[in-house]
């Protein structure tokens, strides 16, 4: 038996409830070493707290505060006052919640539930931490006046920035951070929900693709396999939880055979002129019999292996990016949503090298406020279409454009969670529908190891559904079953169960070809349509390409 004993001191952070998980594991490497354990997490504090609680949703954080402090008011006539009005009360909540916790250990992870974390309710507000000075600072547009780091002007505007990100999912965050970074002026990203990645970039498989399906010119395939290459050095770079897992393909028809067989064929084509040759094929095809060996629970005739597909912790991955804008000098606002959009023209020559800016107008908790952009990245992933469309409303003749307006069509996809025992050790698709509407439902591991099916089709008018009613019944749950055993056929319909759903923004309807992403520049705005898988591993491709739209070959790359 193998103990390992650390003391970590976690970031100074203002009184409230607050998510830890990432940064306990950041703190304990020695976590890797452990493949089934449990980790019993001791805070030396008595007026502070560690409980279990959602880590999807940070309103869900939010009513926990306001809930301990109706149970623990700092108004109460406490006797022992001698800290401060918010000690008791401090200690009250320590009591509630305790200051311990024990979380199972698997494979070199904590072995959380999907939208668990572990979370510290905290007394006081500090300020010796001038990082989390920072962060209060670019969040204060959502609940105060205060201004940010960006310029406050007279006159019309509220404030004016060099680079206006609508959007903060994990694209939108790689732009803002590749621009801050870049030095090519201020940046300041606004999202309309109360944290970031909250709709495409958190509910989705996380996968690491390798770029093998889409046609060879077209963005999806230049972006993700630049993505690919990026997002693992940045993960190796800066400890970002990921896994080079290796994905299956799987063939069980003649039909199928060919298609892996010609898939294989462009992807030595594409994948070889990169750093990646020097360790292997980028893709190479097994026989049933090698399947056997390998994974005795998959069936299929053959199976493509991608060696450069892995998975990775998104949530992490957004946290650090964040993180870097605004260490870079730049801003992130929260609850802050983009209501209008209009092209201002000028005579004098801005800084993106057109004659334009723009206004552009927001509704936050503390009221209307307005800012002038040089330039402004619409990375508004569900609400893409709706932005775009605000030009229009301003625009004189609509000719004057050269991005044409478009309509998303939502996709919505459902992912099943798995209570068995898990079956493999790899990734396993299917093969891939011929329009590629989707991957099928395939086969992920989470970095627990757990395994978890999905996502399918279901095109819907409304993008802000995710319930997964409908899809937990019985007899759903069996069709879902049929469907993965056709791969799998150990799975058992009964350890199958609804877990979450994800919206995807596509630009092709029921039925349409293929579509390709639509990275378009005009006069200082960028609009980015159609960005849905591979998204999260294009994204810091998507963020090159952006800045080379904007400045050719001035951005810094890593």
């Amino acid at each position: 038996m193998s103990w390992s004993q650390t003391t970590i001191r976690l970031p100074a952070k203002a009184r409230g409830c607050h998510l830890v998980t990432h940064e306990i594991e950041r703190q304990l490497p020695d976590l890797r070493q452990f493949t089934v354990g449990m980790a019993n997490i001791f805070l030396q504090h008595t007026s502070a707290s560690l409980t279990l609680n959602e880590n999807a949703d940070p309103d869900v954080r939010v009513d926990m505060e306001m809930a301990l402090n109706k149970i623990a008011p700092e108004n109460f006539p406490y006797i022992h006052t001698d800290e401060g009005p918010d000690d008791c009360p401090g200690h009250v909540k320590s009591s509630l919640f305790g200051v311990s916790l024990n979380i199972p250990i698997t494979n070199g992870r904590l072995n959380l539930g999907t939208w668990q974390g572990a979370q510290s309710a905290l007394r006081a507000l500090s300020t010796g931490n001038s990082l989390q000075k920072r962060r209060t600072l670019s969040r204060s547009l959502s609940t105060t006046a205060t201004p940010l780091k960006i310029s406050p002007v007279k006159d019309q505007f509220d404030y004016e920035v060099d680079h206006l990100v609508i959007g903060g999912g994990v694209v939108g965050l790689a732009i803002a951070e590749k621009l801050a970074r870049s030095s090519q002026g201020s940046v300041l990203l606004v999202e309309k929900n109360t944290a970031v990645g909250q709709e495409t970039s958190s509910r989705n498989s996380e996968v690491i693709h390798a770029g093998l399906y889409y046609p060879e010119t077209s963005l999806k395939t230049k972006l993700c396999i630049r993505g690919n290459e990026l997002l693992y050095d940045l993960c190796q770079k800066h400890d970002i939880a990921h896994q080079k897992t290796t994905k299956w393909v799987v063939a069980q028809t003649e039909a199928d055979l060919e298609y892996l067989e010609n898939l294989s064929k462009k992807a030595h084509r594409l994948l070889l002129p990169t750093k990646f040759q020097k360790t292997g094929p980028p893709t190479y095809m097994i026989s049933q019999e090698q399947m056997k060996t390998q994974e005795p629970n998959v069936k299929g005739r053959a199976a493509l292996v991608s060696p450069r597909t892995g998975i990775i912790d998104v949530h992490e991955l957004m946290q650090f990016l964040e993180t870097q804008i605004q260490d870079l000098g730049g801003d992130v606002v929260l609850h802050c949503r983009v209501s209008d959009l209009e092209r201002l023209a000028s005579d004098a020559l801005g800084s993106n090298g057109q004659h334009d800016s723009f206004r552009v107008r927001m509704e936050t908790p503390a009221g209307p406020v307005t800012v002038k952009a040089t330039t402004v990245i619409n990375s508004a992933g569900l609400y893409s279409d709706r932005i775009l469309n605000m030009l229009y409303t301003h625009s004189e003749p609509s000719s004057s454009f050269d991005i044409p307006p478009y309509q998303l069509h939502f996709c919505k996809g459902h992912y099943y969670g798995y209570s068995g025992p898990s079956l493999v050790s790899r990734l396993i698709y299917p093969v891939p529908d011929k329009n590629l509407a989707g991957l099928g439902t395939h086969l992920t591991l989470d970095l627990a190891g757990r395994m978890r099916f999905g996502p399918d089709i279901l095109y819907v008018d409304n993008n802000e559904d995710y319930s997964v009613e409908g899809v937990d019944s019985h007899e759903s749950l069996e069709k879902v079953a049929k469907v993965i055993q056709t791969y799998l056929p150990a799975v058992k319909a009964s350890s199958l169960y609804a877990d979450y759903s994800g919206i995807r923004p596509k630009l092709a309807g029921p039925g349409e070809p293929f579509r390709d992403f639509e990275i378009q520049h005009w006069n200082g705005y960028v609009n980015l349509a159609g960005i849905e898988s591979p998204g999260l591993t294009s994204s810091l491709a998507i963020a090159e390409y952006v800045a080379g739209l904007l400045y050719g070959g001035k951005g810094h790359d890593r």
